[in-house]
């Protein structure tokens, strides 16, 4: 995720945006609401103005309102404005980026909004709930609630809302790579958008279906889509969504070698998001900023990502840690700062655990498949039974299928495992300049190996490529009780020498290790 693109998940509103009109100014509207000579309804009215023409620009002002906000509407006993106040707390710190407490106003507000038994609003803080869990990679509860949510909203004709969890769910597809359905998804909001006038949202959805062209490789409809949705926005000083425009174009320019557009509309995306103060927007954009210099002023690139590194948190999400370490790492590499280079090497391998991460995907995508035609089968009636068995007969297929593949995978890697460990006995029992007369009595060469990779090896690299020329497939706690080592120092031996010998291989990487030494050893 360089970062993926992030995209940020359009806010249910629970009061209409059409109930105000932007008429005064913040400076007026704020004399207004601070007169206690005036009605409540006014005062109310004046905070909820406030908030349209601000929400997306100033979420630190928009905190400090809503506590006054909340105070107020206590104080009058006035229980809807209260909830009004804790989903502009949710919406801005969301904004900013802090989940936590964004979780904490709307579990406030659930409380509150049960006591009115207004449905329609519990339902939205539950789609908002969908958001959170979203953003924390909880995909399966993410589906769970925007399914319960968009039945609400079909079932009751509430087209707005129903198009904004058909945008959330293809957020949540797009998260987990299946880019046709979540286009699929983003369309059928776009159109009931569209239906209902609602532009500033369907700008919104544009930039999502960029952000699908993007990911497919299709960046001049990417670019396209992107100057559609920034058209779209403008006038509506949705500068949040207007940054992610910018990115988009960024990064598609990059694609297309056009690196002075890239920077330029970077540059756009970094002066919006500066404002916010959200720190994984920032990490992201600061990153693929360093990325641009990398091929052409390395020690620009190196201090950019340096600066980066320093934003780091413990909570920040592994994609954006993988980004940066990766790049410092080639950095590093390039300027051959080689311990510097394995430091980041090591952080990166950390959070890297490709493997893991798709099949969770695809747990996530197998349960989001099975809930959303679940729903489908509880409303249909009888008429539909065969169309319903059609969808079960699909998925249990698309499994099928899956199954099949990963069986195949399966075999095809132990094809190349035998394939590698063939190619290993071949080469201990060549004869290359009479160096081998017996291949069960094959011996690596030190100083060949050194010259080779043009650096030395220490006593327990060598003593591990040893222990891997008898038994190349050995595990790396076998190797650990064959040494005399813990498990964590024969995996720095190998990351090291993984390193050395620039070995690319991710599934049999000391097969291949092992291969390089005994090539190197026979020159």
């Amino acid at each position: 995720m360089t970062p993926n693109c992030v995209l940020k998940i359009i806010f249910l509103f629970i009061f209409s945006t059409s109930s105000f009109v932007a008429q005064n100014k913040s400076a007026d509207l704020i004399t207004i609401w601070e007169n206690p000579k005036n009605p409540d309804s006014t005062r109310f009215n004046a905070i909820n103005k406030f908030y349209l023409n601000n929400s997306f620009e100033q979420p630190d002002s928009i905190l400090k309102i809503t506590n006054y906000h909340y105070n107020l509407a206590k104080e009058k006993r006035a229980l809807i404005e209260m909830t009004y106040s804790l989903s502009q707390k949710y919406r801005a710190y969301y904004t900013k980026g802090d989940i936590k407490k964004a979780m904490q106003a709307l579990e406030e507000n659930y409380v509150l909004t049960k006591k009115l038994n207004d449905n329609k609003a519990l339902t939205i803080i539950y789609s908002n709930m969908g958001n959170i869990y979203g953003e924390q990679g909880k995909y399966q509860e993410a589906v769970r609630y925007f399914n319960k949510t968009l039945k609400y909203f079909q079932e009751n004709k509430i087209e707005k809302s129903e198009a904004a969890v058909l945008n959330n769910l293809g957020i949540i597809y797009f998260y987990m790579g299946n880019t046709d359905l979540a286009l699929k998804h983003y369309k059928r909001s776009l159109l009931l958008y569209k239906k209902n006038k609602l532009e500033a949202r369907a700008g919104t959805v544009q930039l999502n279906i960029g952000s699908v062209y993007f990911k497919q490789k299709k960046n001049k409809e990417a670019i396209k889509q992107a100057e559609g949705a920034i058209k779209t926005l403008l006038p509506f000083n949705d500068r949040y969504s207007l940054a992610d425009c910018y990115f988009l174009l960024a990064q598609s320019y990059k694609e297309l070698n056009n690196i002075d557009k890239a920077k330029l509309y970077l540059g756009k995306s970094i002066e919006i998001d500066d404002e916010f103060g959200n720190n994984s927007r920032i990490i992201e954009r600061q990153s693929f900023k360093a990325s641009l210099n990398f091929d052409t002023d390395i020690n620009l690139a190196t201090k950019q990502a340096e600066e980066v590194l320093k934003l780091v948190k413990d909570d920040t999400a592994n994609e954006l840690k993988v980004g940066i370490y990766n790049l410092l790492y080639k950095c590093y590499k390039k300027q051959n700062k080689i311990e510097l280079s394995l430091a980041m090497h090591e952080k990166y391998a950390k959070y890297n655990d490709s493997l893991a991460k798709e099949n969770y995907n695809l747990a996530v995508m197998e349960e989001a498949i099975q809930k959303e035609y679940k729903e489908k089968l509880q409303v249909n009636n009888s008429k539909n039974t065969q169309k319903t068995y059609g969808i079960i007969a699909f998925c249990t297929l698309l499994i099928s299928f899956g199954l099949i593949y990963y069986r195949k995978t399966v075999i095809e890697n132990r094809k190349k495992r035998d394939e590698l460990l063939e190619e290993i006995e071949k080469l201990k029992s060549k004869d290359v300049n009479n160096l081998v007369v017996n291949p069960n009595e094959f011996e690596l060469v030190r100083d060949k190996i050194e010259q080779s990779i043009d650096r030395k090896l220490n006593d327990t690299d060598w003593n591990v490529l040893n222990i891997l020329l008898k038994e190349p497939d050995i595990s790396n706690k076998e190797i650990a009780e064959k040494a005399f080592m813990s498990v964590d120092g024969i995996g720095s031996s190998l990351r090291r020498m993984y390193l050395y010998f620039d070995i690319k291989e991710s599934k049999y990487k000391k097969i291949s290790l092992i291969t390089e030494a005994i090539k190197a050893s026979s020159k």
